[in-house]
């Protein structure tokens, strides 16, 4: 059973949240953090709820919290602040903040939406931790009870059968059949047997009745896949079965009636298609009470390691393999691919390399020659800068080792304010600019032999203009796109939009 972590000291909150009548849930209260995370540290913790109010060294508790393997999804409680210098890109579950002055019961109903999307995400098999993804479990939570049609936009491989699937068992007809129908490469007259069904000798071959998607989605649900591909003479007749609820199978005189929900789909511009009219108008109108859009692989492509490992885990099981999982380095080409065929094509491609790698771990050079041909991995170890013979300096390294050093600064910052042994304390100081400052000399050494060369130029030492320098190079690299630079530094697109400010670069 899943179950909710409550972390707080607040009195009124605690009693409040001992009142919550949560679904198959189990709830803990703790005012300890140590027994908070100890608790979720055993597992099954769906929902963590901290008030950081009365916690100065919260910082210290969230850093915890993340760096455990859970998928918990958290709220927290305290000012707008609370999620600055977070990297909240470390954490897999979902985020929100509420302000510190929320009521328990605004808190009690955040957890209840994070548990509803969290059984809509396990219901569904979409998996992912992006936003983009966040986005589109809260629009299926939403849209699902209410007994309306959606249409589903998104291009080819990017899952729109499971969330039209997602649709139909999060919604009052999941104990009906969900009956899917692809329309393209359909003639007319195929297309109408397959939607209404056909009677026996309505045309040569009918040697038997045939009940069509309509008939067999009555009271369930009705998905068609491409949409778009249906011929506007039967979209007339499609749209008046709709509308009406009933139809004659092909050569029949009989009426018939069926009560479905439609879910359609395609990868096309709809709207575009209906004004130049391709495509009926009014079809589409009806079509599109509810829209949900399927986002491409290549724009939440932080999702892609959790669904390789999500492939993984399920080919190993299926032919019973023992591949282990990624390199570094092959991770980092699969990241940089564009991925035309979506999800779908990363499913092929997983499957694919645990056939023929069957054990270990999936390097580079076990990857299909179209990835590798494509995408230049990086390197991963910092360099020696002017090494006689010795390899170039890739950028992305130096980001990534600058931008560690920023984080072991952080955390020794975040140490000394907290607290510490007092000499460690004496030793060192914090300077108004936020430098660490220390109170006795410091010897640097440097070496020479190994190969490295200091850098000569006045400043260009200096960790913010090298970072400035970085973030501003991988902006023109990935011509303005946040995104794909926040990627290729390594950083959240949160703390990008921060550092842009923070110099000037926005």
């Amino acid at each position: 059973m899943r179950s909710v972590v409550l972390l707080s000291r607040r009195h009124r909150l605690y009693a409040a949240a001992a009142e919550w009548k949560l679904r198959d849930v189990e709830l803990f209260l703790f005012d300890s953090p140590s027994e908070a995370l100890a608790r979720i540290s055993v597992g099954s913790t769906a929902v963590f709820v901290f008030d950081t109010r009365d916690y100065p060294r919260y910082r210290h508790v969230l850093r915890k919290f993340f760096s455990m393997k859970t998928d918990a999804d958290v709220a927290l409680v305290g000012p707008e602040g609370v999620l600055e210098n977070l990297e909240e890109g470390g954490a897999e579950g979902a985020l929100r903040r509420l302000p510190s002055d929320a009521e328990p019961d605004e808190i009690r109903q955040v957890v209840r939406r994070l548990l509803a999307l969290r059984r809509v995400r396990e219901r569904s098999g979409i998996v992912g931790r992006s936003r983009a993804i966040a986005e589109t479990l809260s629009l299926i939570a939403h849209a699902a009870p209410l007994d309306v049609n959606v249409l589903i936009l998104g291009e080819s491989g990017t899952g729109k059968e499971l969330v039209a699937r997602a649709i139909h068992d999060n919604s009052t007809r999941s104990g009906a059949a969900f009956v899917s129908l692809n329309c393209g490469a359909m003639s007319e007259g195929v297309l109408e047997s397959e939607l209404f069904g056909h009677v026996r000798g309505a045309f040569t071959g009918a040697v038997a009745d045939h009940d069509g998607v309509f008939k067999r989605a009555d009271g369930g649900t009705l998905f068609l896949d491409e949409v778009a591909e249906m011929p506007l003479g039967m979209q007339t007749r499609f749209l008046r079965a709709l509308e009406t609820g009933e139809f004659t199978p092909v050569g029949g005189r009989t009426t018939l009636r069926s009560d479905i929900r439609l879910v359609a789909a395609t990868h096309r511009d709809l709207a575009a298609d209906a004004a130049q009219g391709r495509f009926r108008q009014d079809l589409y109108y009806r079509l599109r009470v509810v829209v949900i859009e399927t986002p491409p692989l290549r724009e939440r492509r932080e999702d892609i390691p959790v669904l390789v490992d999500h492939f993984l885990t399920s080919e190993n099981e299926r032919h019973g393999m023992a591949v282990k999982g990624l390199s570094r380095a092959a991770e980092l080409v699969l990241l940089e691919h564009d991925w035309p065929g979506n999800v779908r094509e990363l499913r092929n491609v997983v499957s694919s390399l645990v056939v023929l790698k069957q054990a270990g771990r999936i390097e580079v050079a076990d990857l299909p020659h179209d990835l590798t041909h494509a995408s230049r991995p990086g390197l991963y170890l910092p360099v020696p800068l002017g090494a006689p013979g010795g390899p170039e300096l890739d950028p992305g390294v130096l980001a990534s080792t600058l931008l560690e050093i920023r984080q072991d600064l952080k955390e020794i910052k975040a140490m000394l304010h907290e607290g510490g042994d007092a000499r460690q304390r004496d030793a060192w100081r914090v300077v108004n600019d936020g430098r660490l400052d220390p109170a006795g000399d410091v010897v640097e050494t440097f070496s020479g032999e190994a190969g490295f060369s200091p850098l000569e130029q006045e400043g260009t030492g200096d960790l913010q203009t090298a970072e400035r320098t970085l973030i501003d190079a991988a902006l023109k690299a990935t011509g303005g796109n946040r995104r794909l630079a926040a990627r290729r530094l390594g950083i959240s697109e949160r703390t990008l939009y921060r550092k842009l400010k923070l110099y000037g670069l926005s």
